[in-house]
């Protein structure tokens, strides 16, 4: 143990052995931390990431036990009952894990992934107990319980409520664990992937069956722009029909004559959908609706300032204005193009003017806010705004005017998290920027939005 040798001028070999069948926890952390890391040979370097990765586990297990504390161990659902104007009706607004939001902006988390977290932590401190043990012992990594976890959320049935279907719940749960939890603790993510793959069908095959039909409904297909001119097409579909399409892009690949495997994959995918020819033209007709902020003189080739592409739900990404020209000249002769202005402040590039005193947003303003927000501007939400809400942050029954200042682009749950929430808006301006405080006091800036490729 520690006590046999000094710490202090103890080699690296030396702590590592007292630590490296230790139970994880501050101890053994504390430990750790008095290793030179840059001194270590290389087999002290493998026992040293092998202790770290125990440790790792250890101090994301401690996560769940606070996730749980801020949002509870089970989801609550705020109800408030609304007058329609006008009318003798009521509407009833539900707003579930109000405190999802709180957690999400505090520590800049995009709700979506607070909200699975929070559920994650409560899974595992109910019926995934076994497992959030064995992250706690560091015997299995975080990566290992994501797989765990998401298998758990297929199973049919509540653990939250008593009754049969929490019992059923808990028991597939258990039965889970039992044989997935063996595998992951010497096992990889893909060995772990697999057997929970087996798992699930012996444990709830009607269930499987029952999903894969519901699956269907998930397919889609969006782009995540990174660096350098590239973007990630991502495709949700039927495996047959991925496995197809996969198919024809390796035949047509085979006739590409320049690049690496992914590069002639690549190409012969944009080639396919696009309806590429041998000759570079398309021959594929239609509408295609590409959201572009490019100046007149550039697009008529007169000067090469980068140009903007909308992006999908997470700002706007820069590109190169010869590869717009590009894809514009490669559109079959009957294919329409749209060219609508768009004007933006030189200086931070948020929008000014789309165009040329009422409750309801005109079109032109409206437009003009969407463009602006680009996603909800709730902070760390990425709803695009064109599927949100057009919000006075200022109420118009409060003396709140229908303005670019005073409008903004929320989703649903944050308009409502807004007007029943205990959230509110306390700076808007016309750029777009604005302050939020929350229900517990802390304030969060939202920025200008730069639509030409920054924010």
């Amino acid at each position: 143990m520690l006590n046999d040798i000094d710490p202090f001028t103890a080699t690296a070999a030396q702590l590592l052995s007292v630590v490296v069948d230790m139970e994880p926890g501050p101890f053994a952390l504390s430990v750790l931390l008095m290793i030179d890391r840059a001194s270590l040979g290389p087999d002290d370097a493998v026992t040293f990431l092998q202790v770290h990765e125990r440790i790792t586990s250890w101090w994301a297990s401690v996560q769940t036990e606070a996730l749980v504390a801020a949002a509870g161990d089970s989801a609550r659902v705020d109800e408030f009952w609304l007058q329609v104007p006008g009318t003798d009706e009521q509407r009833r607004i539900r707003i579930e894990d109000a405190a999802r939001e709180e957690v999400a902006a505090a520590v800049r988390w995009a709700p979506a992934t607070t909200q699975a977290r929070i559920d994650s932590a409560r899974l595992l401190a109910g019926p995934l107990r076994d497992t959030w043990d064995a992250l706690a012992l560091g015997e299995i990594s975080t990566g290992h319980v994501s797989v765990i976890v998401e298998a758990a959320r297929r199973f049919d049935g509540s653990w939250a409520e008593e009754g049969p279907d929490c019992d059923e719940f808990r028991s597939a749960c258990a039965r889970l664990q039992q044989r997935v939890l063996p595998v992951a603790r010497r096992g990889t993510l893909s060995a772990t992937r697999a057997a929970v793959n087996r798992a699930v069908l012996v444990i709830d095959a009607q269930g499987a069956r029952r999903r894969r039909e519901a699956a269907r409904c998930t397919r889609g297909v969006h782009v995540v722009d990174e660096l350098d001119g590239i973007s990630v097409l991502i495709a949700r579909m039927a495996t047959v029909d991925a496995h197809a399409v996969m198919a024809a892009v390796e035949a047509r690949a085979v006739t590409e004559d320049a690049g690496t495997v992914g590069e002639r994959r690549s190409m012969a995918l944009a080639d396919l959908a696009l309806g590429r020819r041998a000759d570079g033209r398309s021959s594929a007709a239609g509408v295609m609706a590409l959201d572009v902020v490019v100046d007149l003189r550039t697009l008529m080739g007169l000067d090469d300032a980068p140009a903007s592409l909308a992006g999908d739900g997470c700002g706007a990404v820069a590109v190169e204005a010869a590869d717009v020209r590009a894809l514009i000249a490669s559109l079959a002769p009957d294919t329409a193009v749209a060219v609508r202005r768009v004007i933006v402040d030189d200086v931070d590039g948020h929008v000014i003017d789309v165009g040329r005193s009422r409750y309801v947003a005109p079109q032109s303003l409206r437009a003009l806010v969407v463009r602006r927000d680009v996603t909800c501007r709730f902070p760390g939400c990425r709803r695009r705004a064109d599927l949100c809400q057009i919000d006075h942050a200022t109420a118009w029954d409060d003396g709140g005017t229908t303005d670019r200042a005073n409008l903004g682009a929320l989703c649903t749950r944050h308009h409502q998290l807004k007007t029943h929430g205990g959230w509110r808006i306390t700076r808007s301006a016309a750029d777009g920027t604005c302050a939020w405080e929350s229900p517990q006091g802390r304030v969060y800036e939202r920025g200008v939005v730069d639509i030409r490729g920054s924010t």
